[in-house]
């Protein structure tokens, strides 16, 4: 999801916490997928998908605000003057300070746009390999990026949870929050001091402000449902941050509160495996038969 892409565009990535999460996420994504025009994407797995959980109605929003952004919605348009001849001088893909494009809703007199696989000009036109122009193929990639910088705006940056200067703090992204703060209680239980950062945007990532969040922390470990680290190396190649440890699993099963627990004062005690600097346990799950 990262790079599936033909060079690049804006995107928006998101991974629901939880259950309830899901309901709440998808209207914000649509959102933020409307008003910058940009391709929203969610990363669900099957612990949410298959999985129960109880929610009270208070907690679900049933009229979620809609924001569908620019819009033109009258027949003058974006263009100086409206006429049906000349397309309203509509230009669909009008370059913007704000990397926006005004779009017009179907049927408004005057307005009308093709959508085609290649490079546009701002009315449309298509470039193509045949017909091409370097200079604005250019000044047209310019002016989606610029749309990065509004939705980094738009997309809250991930907060901390629990004491600040715990001893360990465990960093998880979607569908660990549940298990990972359920580890936190048992370790402060058992008198290990633990936070929890958990990502939900993965783009934006916000790494200034996760950067700014992990610099005080005494020892940090990111777990993971899956085997190379996924987040683990996207995060370090946003921010060349690298983890004290990993604790990761892959054997088709989520994980359970104290394969995190014993993971980690595993960690903390020095007696699992070492991956380079870091330190890397990989629990099993339990066969019930």
């Amino acid at each position: 999801m990262l790079g599936a892409a033909f060079g690049d565009y804006p995107r928006v990535i998101a991974a629901p916490l939880d259950i309830g999460d899901c309901f709440k996420l998808i209207p914000q994504i649509f959102n933020i997928a409307d008003r910058f025009q940009c391709p929203g994407l969610v990363l669900c797995d099957l612990l949410l998908s298959e999985g129960r959980l109880s929610v009270h109605p208070k907690d679900l929003d049933f009229s979620p605000s809609i924001d569908r952004g620019e819009l033109i919605t009258s027949g003058n348009g974006n263009g100086a003057h409206s006429a049906a001849a000349t397309n309203g001088n509509y230009k669909r893909y009008k370059i913007t300070d704000n990397g926006i494009s005004p779009r017009a809703v179907p049927g408004v007199p005057g307005h009308i746009h093709t959508v085609a696989t290649d490079e546009h000009m701002e009315d449309g036109v298509l470039i193509s390999d045949e017909f091409t122009n370097p200079v604005k193929r250019r000044a047209m990639m310019e002016k989606r990026m610029r749309k990065v910088a509004g939705i980094e705006a738009a997309v809250p940056p991930p907060t901390l949870s629990g004491p600040r200067d715990a001893d360990v703090t465990l960093i998880g992204w979607g569908s660990t929050k549940g298990v990972i703060e359920e580890a936190c209680e048992i370790l402060n239980e058992q008198g290990i001091s633990a936070n929890q950062l958990q990502i939900r945007w993965l783009v934006p990532l916000h790494g200034d402000a996760i950067l700014e969040i992990l610099k005080d922390s005494r020892h940090t470990i990111i777990v993971e449902n899956n085997y190379s680290g996924q987040f683990a190396r996207y995060l370090r190649s946003e921010t060349s941050f690298v983890p004290d440890g990993h604790i990761r699993k892959y054997d088709g099963e989520p994980f359970m509160p104290h394969h995190i627990v014993e993971a980690v004062k595993e960690q903390l005690a020095g007696k699992t495996q070492w991956a380079g600097k870091a330190q890397v346990s990989v629990p099993m799950h339990e066969i019930m038969v």
